[in-house]
């Protein structure tokens, strides 16, 4: 009986002494971990960002590397008698003279 009261004395002390009289402890604890939180959400949302960011700039690399290989293969092959044929075909609508233009009307 008497270790029961002694178990309740004790518990209750350590209660009072950790909440009651160190309430501005735990008030602390919990600043911090609110002031943790919203700094790990900032930094995650930061990441996103720029993991987005760089997402495009690669897609964007990607495209002006083939733009460039596509405009150097133009450069190359425009003493290509073809390749002028198919660009005045294609860009003036230019047909060779053996061949019939057909025009069709919507």
């Amino acid at each position: 009986m008497m270790s029961k009261k002694n178990n309740k004395t004790l518990s209750l002390r350590l209660f009072e002494m950790l909440i009651v009289r160190s309430w501005w402890v735990v008030i602390f604890l919990i600043l911090c971990y609110t002031c943790y939180n919203m700094a790990n959400t900032k930094r995650e949302k930061a990441i996103f960002d720029m993991q987005s960011k760089y997402d495009r700039l690669i897609q964007e690399k990607q495209f002006a590397f083939q733009t460039k290989e596509d405009l150097q293969l133009r450069l190359l092959s425009q003493s290509d008698p073809a390749w002028i044929e198919m660009i005045l075909m294609k860009e003036l609508g230019v047909v060779p003279e053996n061949k019939i233009k057909v025009h069709f009307k919507n």
